[in-house]
């Protein structure tokens, strides 16, 4: 039986004893953890628990590069294709919310999902169903960019920047957005 007592030596081995260390990330932050992949020290800011244990978000991102094999013209496709249908589909899309008033929010909710998950789809295609890590950021511009395009056209058009926007088109917008954002994930 082995005591705690200063007379025993082995009580208190110098190889037992965990010596603090200081995160690769943060200088200041005192850890005891380490990666469990590269070794490195980290802090609870910067471990990401999995379920072989704690690693670094380096490790972490490098695993899943694996997922990721779209090209650097992947992006620009997903940019033009998302102006592109943006462009054409929203002055009809608020046209058609502009005429159902009331009803089109329920209109909205009903369609707004699927047509963002259509968009995705499309996207995927024209990319040949490659997966890159920006994609979803590239949607997102181009859709921005399609919309401004879009009220510039029906304003120089019609007059009026803002009389294809209506709270019914806004919540479908929404809806469309965040869906295809989250698909191409």
């Amino acid at each position: 039986r082995m005591t705690t007592s200063p007379s025993n030596p082995a009580a208190h081995d110098p190889a037992d004893v965990a010596t603090a260390m200081y995160c690769a990330n943060h200088p200041d932050t005192e850890t005891y953890l380490r990666c469990n992949k590269c070794g490195k020290p980290i802090c609870l800011k910067c471990a990401v628990l999995t379920e072989v244990g704690y690693r670094c978000k380096e490790c972490i991102r490098e695993q899943q590069n694996v997922f990721y094999n779209a090209a650097t013209a992947d992006n620009l496709i997903a940019f033009a294709v998302a102006a592109g249908v943006t462009l054409i589909a929203w002055p009809l899309v608020a046209w058609l919310f502009r005429l159902t008033g009331f009803f089109g929010w329920i209109l909205a909710i009903l369609i707004g999902s699927g047509a963002g998950a259509s968009l995705a789809q499309m996207i995927r295609k024209a990319v040949g169903r490659r997966r890159g890590r920006y994609i979803r950021h590239f949607t997102l511009a181009g859709i921005v960019v399609g919309l401004a395009l879009s009220g510039l056209l029906t304003g120089l058009l019609f007059g009026s920047f803002f009389s294809f926007f209506s709270l019914g088109g806004l919540l479908f917008l929404v809806l469309a957005i965040v869906t295809a954002y989250q698909t191409l994930r």
